[in-house]
């Protein structure tokens, strides 16, 4: 037994040859932020699960709400977004994982006791301490962490799609309350002026200067006007409720959206924000889903590659009482399995990567193809609305009120009238709604503020049609 514990010793420095399972380092950039979340906040999850975060930057959702404020309350406290945000950490465990080697294994051994005859007892029994040490060829380590660094980029992407796709339906609802708000203010003011009318004809029917079948005629409109404006109210209630839950509040707390539905601009071609759509994460998601499928192909082509199993140790041998090491190797032979199916599910994933790339990219340029065109001819409707429709409505109501003071017309020409110029309003805010509707929509396509591109944009003369 005098040899046995400097044996162990040697073997324990033996074995310290071996190849090294201390984690890589990692640190890893998120992808650069698009044009259109560029200026925005970005929430990141806890490194520690158990540490709750909350975000760091203050926005204020209370009293006059701007669009800006609105999509970086998103930002931070959506809980869906919140929640993808998670995905990257995951990716980073991962990535930790996958650059560690494998565990050595100790072992004993007893040999040679409680036998029979001269076996019998321990005097013969042979005492073997092992230490084994699975060691990796082909590159194994390597491969994986490639793969787990291209799994990190997709994740991250993903994450970078979802900020975008929370950008895109916040100021879709922030533009649909800011319509509501507005349907509102005209309905009030209809209501008003239709129980102002009411009035008026009130006093002329008391007088008996108009029939009294126009004092009904004008509380009936009067009645449908307050109907109306109840109801677009109600519809504006539920409108902010929504925008808040973008952010987690049940209950909004903000007074009014602050915004301009009137502001429009020319529409771009289409030919000219095509190619702006190979920048949204989501085609990037693929180009780096496609690496790292092609990382996986070389990962599995290496899992082919027999491992080596070496192992060194000492053996006490109680009869002479000394010690001596003893060593081995193990190495599979690959005459059957030589991962032959895994390597080929790889190929399959990675070709299938491809086809999968190049149709999220078609769906992604057929919805610019939609939205835009929803873009144009909103922006069309806006223009003639503005032009023509608008100024005649309202020089018809004004021509229409002057003859019924006059006593040249019935009042139901004024109703109509009147009817006609809030119709026309109504028709135009719904034609701008659409405009910034659609707009919001392109700009989440092509992941960039519309306005920021039209500086850069080819003379429109290049493709006639597509814009006014």
């Amino acid at each position: 037994m005098r040899s046995f514990p400097i044996s162990l010793v040697i073997a324990g420095l033996a074995l310290s040859a071996l190849p090294a399972c201390a984690p890589s380092p990692f640190d890893f950039d998120p992808p650069e932020s698009r044009p259109l979340l560029r200026e925005l906040p970005r929430y990141s999850a806890p490194t520690n699960p158990d540490q709750a975060r909350q975000a760091t930057d203050v926005v204020s959702t209370s009293g006059d709400l701007t669009l800006r404020n609105a999509l970086a309350a998103a930002l931070l406290h959506n809980p869906s977004l919140r929640a993808v945000a998670w995905e990257p950490r995951l990716a980073e465990a991962s990535r930790l994982q996958a650059g560690l080697s494998p565990n050595p294994e100790i072992g004993v051994e007893f040999e040679n006791f409680a036998g029979s005859g001269a076996l019998s007892g321990t005097d013969e029994l042979e005492t073997t301490l092992l230490l084994s040490q699975l060691i990796e060829l082909g590159g194994k380590r390597d491969h994986r962490i490639q793969v787990a660094d291209r799994a990190w980029t997709v994740s991250a992407l993903d994450y970078e799609a979802e900020r975008l796709e929370v950008v895109t339906e916040t100021a879709a609802r922030f533009v649909r309350v800011l319509e509501l708000q507005q349907k509102v203010e005209f309905a009030e003011r209809a209501r008003s002026l239709a129980e102002e009318s009411r009035r008026v004809i009130d006093r002329r029917v008391q007088a008996g200067d108009v029939s009294p079948i126009d004092e009904i005629k004008a509380r009936l409109e009067s009645e449908s006007a307050r109907i109306a404006a109840d109801r677009l109210k109600r519809q504006l209630d539920a409108a902010r409720r929504e925008l808040s839950a973008m952010w987690d509040e049940s209950d909004p707390a903000f007074e009014l959206v602050l915004g301009s539905l009137g502001e429009v601009m020319d529409v771009p071609s289409l030919h000219y924000l095509t190619d702006r759509v190979e920048a949204h994460p989501e085609v990037q998601r693929w180009v780096a889903e496609s690496e790292r499928r092609t990382a996986a192909v070389e990962l599995e082509r290496a899992q082919a590659v027999p491992d080596v199993n070496a192992g060194l140790g000492v053996r006490y041998i109680n009869e002479i009482d000394d010690a001596a090491f003893v060593g081995g190797v193990s190495v599979p032979l690959p005459l059957f399995d030589r991962n032959q199916g895994g390597i080929l599910a790889a190929r399959l994933r990675a070709a299938q990567a491809l086809d999968e790339g190049r149709a999220s990219r078609r769906e992604l340029a057929t919805q610019l193809i939609r939205e835009h065109s929803r873009l144009t001819a909103a922006f069309h409707e806006a223009q003639s609305i503005n032009s023509a429709l608008l100024p005649a409505a309202r020089d018809a109501y004004d021509a229409t009120r002057r003859a019924y003071d006059e006593g040249k017309l019935p009042y139901l020409d004024v109703l109509d009238a009147q009817r006609t110029l809030f119709d026309t309003e109504a028709q135009r805010l719904e034609a701008l709604a659409e405009y910034h509707s659609a707009l919001v929509q392109v700009e989440g396509l092509i992941s960039a503020p519309l306005s920021t591109l039209r500086h850069s944009e080819p003379d429109a003369s290049e493709h006639p049609g597509d814009t006014p």
